[in-house]
């Protein structure tokens, strides 16, 4: 007889407790963070103050960059340490017990206060020469646009984590990555880098010069692919939750976004330094889940679309800004994606198919383009502000370049909004399943849930097999039981499938078999499932016979509360999705505003 867990970790918020703990650890972190700005700001010597100076000596920049650039990236690496960590927890073991029970999070929620911090600390530390535009705080408190920045994307970080708590009392839990406050939380913490790209700018206008400064441009680009690449992480596990359209239109932002401005504020070599930030850093996310005996995360590594578009702008010369753009967002959509297209087939758990090149190869295309035109006006907007010469505000070219800008931010939008929504299974599509049983198991790192041992094999007929013919993936499935298995089924007749390896169907193990087609449609055959007390998700037997494909969503996350009345759905989506796109609206106004004075008015504070 098979077993379900004893006892299910809350399917719900956390517990009242282990909240005041969190709440208690930010006032830790904030409170002496509170009196240093009240010291600073009143005149005082502080020893953040000196270790700032100190910094700005070594360093070339102002004492409001140096000190808290440094502080950013320290906690932007420990999130992403945290981020990389935590996933692949959640595919092998399941939920939490509460935030505090799983260790990954303690790196999470110290990165995104350090992050907030950093913001704070640039602000407090705004005295000498300033910029020309700063932000107004008090009456006599200016601070340099990229605090600003730096400290709102820091805020929506470390807001995540109590919205995340009432998302999951009012929704139930959401185990993906990009459950809606999940992105709140990653997106808030990758952001910084938007906000050190611009305070690296404005330190360049106060005459900020030597050769680290000159090589944080590449380095910080290369920062920016590193933290946006956090998203494509269920894609380099093997458990994506969405379609592999996402993936590609990600690959081709991002790419085309990091690696232009790494190329046009450097110069020859600048996409190198992005991909050496880049795989470094991969190297050193990787330790802690090798170390625990937990699955570690792929990648796609941007190498075609580095090395195509260091030559399309090597080649094209002294031709515009927004030409170069095109050409390499061009040149990185079709021969860098059929670079990531090859590395995918040795990389990836789920390979490109060959047979969806064209698709692919268009949505590259659209999204390297746009990616480069959001970079291009970037990079154009910061030399604005770090440099006395140039268009003034309102001249023909300003008005190309912002038009520009927004193209690509345009089609950056819609490209997400076309391909990441997924669809439903059509009625009627079922799985004919014949199981027998298994003599052997596969070894399983971390077994937890109880459960008398059974393995399964399986031979699957579908009822459409046109659809599983030209699927994108067909695999057998099985998480959350102590370990992690995909595998592409394999064919044996028309619409007729086999397993490649023994499926568990026993303890906390949920074990299915994923289809994806084309068109957006993610479906899910399910074999075996425990009962989820807590969830409300009952018990789905491992017997032969027809099984019905639902949503994957339904299935991967059980634990989602489906009484929860639509209108609440639509307002949490709305309110979620206004913090998030305002994070991004503020960051064009920041860059816009720090342009559109000129250097030659630049203030000093006491």
């Amino acid at each position: 007889m098979n077993l379900a867990q004893p006892t299910s970790p809350p399917a719900g918020g956390a517990e009242l407790g282990q909240i005041a703990i969190a709440g208690l650890m930010f006032f830790v972190v904030f409170l002496p963070l509170a009196v240093f700005v009240l010291r600073e700001r009143a005149g005082k010597r502080t020893a953040a103050g000196r270790l700032a100076d100190w910094a700005a000596t070594r360093s070339g920049l102002p004492r409001w960059a140096a000190l808290p650039m440094f502080l950013a990236g320290l906690s932007g690496l420990s999130a992403l340490i945290g981020v990389y960590w935590d996933v692949p927890i959640h595919m092998e073991l399941g939920r939490d017990e509460g935030p505090l029970a799983n260790p990954s999070h303690y790196p999470i929620y110290f990165g995104l206060m350090g992050i907030f911090a950093s913001g704070v600390l640039s602000a407090g530390l705004a005295k000498g020469k300033l910029p020309a535009r700063t932000f107004p705080i008090g009456p006599h408190w200016r601070v340099p646009m990229g605090s600003v920045q730096m400290m709102a994307t820091g805020l929506v970080g470390v807001a995540g984590f109590p919205l995340d708590d009432v998302w999951h009392r009012l929704f139930g839990q959401d185990v993906t990555e990009w459950g809606p406050t999940h992105v709140l939380m990653i997106g808030g913490g990758i952001g910084v880098v938007i906000g050190l790209q611009l305070l690296l700018a404005e330190a360049r206008q106060v005459g900020a010069s030597g050769p680290l400064v000159r090589l944080l441009g590449p380095l910080l680009a290369g920062a920016w692919m590193m933290g946006a690449s956090a998203f494509l992480m269920e894609f380099d596990l093997g458990v994506p939750q969405f379609p592999m359209l996402s993936q590609v239109v990600l690959v081709g932002l991002i790419g085309g976004w990091t690696l232009l401005y790494g190329r046009l504020s450097w110069g020859p070599g600048g996409t190198l330094i992005v991909l050496a930030v880049f795989l470094g850093s991969r190297l050193l996310f990787a330790v802690i889940p090798f170390a625990d005996d937990l699955h570690v995360a792929s990648l796609l590594p941007y190498v075609a679309e580095a090395v195509v578009i260091e030559v399309v702008v090597l080649l094209a010369g002294r031709a515009g800004v927004h030409r170069r753009a095109v050409l390499a967002g061009i040149g990185a959509g079709t021969v860098g994606m059929l670079g990531e297209w090859a590395f995918s087939q040795w990389l990836m758990p789920n390979p490109w198919p060959a047979s969806h090149l064209p698709l692919f190869l268009g949505f590259g295309v659209a999204a390297s383009v746009a990616g480069c035109l959001v970079g291009a006006w970037q990079y154009q907007q910061a030399e604005s502000i770090a440099a006395p010469e140039g268009p003034v505000a309102g001249s023909p070219e300003r008005r190309v370049r912002h038009a520009a800008g927004l193209a690509g931010a345009l089609g950056a939008v819609a490209l997400m909004a076309v391909v990441v929504v997924p669809q439903d299974p059509p009625a009627g599509l079922t799985a004919e399943i014949a199981l027998s049983e298994s003599t052997t198991g596969l070894p399983v790192s971390a077994p937890h849930g109880g459960g008398e041992p059974r393995w399964v094999n399986a031979e699957v007929r579908i009822s459409d097999p046109a659809l599983a013919s030209d699927a994108l993936w067909l695999n057998g499935f099985s998480w959350q039981g102590g370990d992690f298995f995909t595998k592409p089924l394999e064919q044996v007749g028309e619409g007729v499938y086999r397993t490649a390896e023994p499926l568990p169907v026993y303890g906390a193990w949920k074990s299915g078999f994923r289809l994806h087609t084309a068109n957006r449609m993610l479906a899910l055959a399910p074999v075996y499932a425990p009962d989820d007390a807590a969830a409300g998700a009952p018990a789905i037997e491992a017997v032969s016979g027809s099984r019905p494909f639902m949503s994957e969503i339904e299935f991967l996350q059980r634990e989602r509360k489906s009484e929860t009345p639509a209108v609440l759905w639509t307002v949490a989506y709305v309110v979620v999705g206004l913090i998030f796109g305002g994070m991004w609206v503020l960051f064009g106004w920041l860059y816009t505003a720090a342009a559109g004075v000129r250097p030659a008015r630049a203030r000093s504070t006491v």
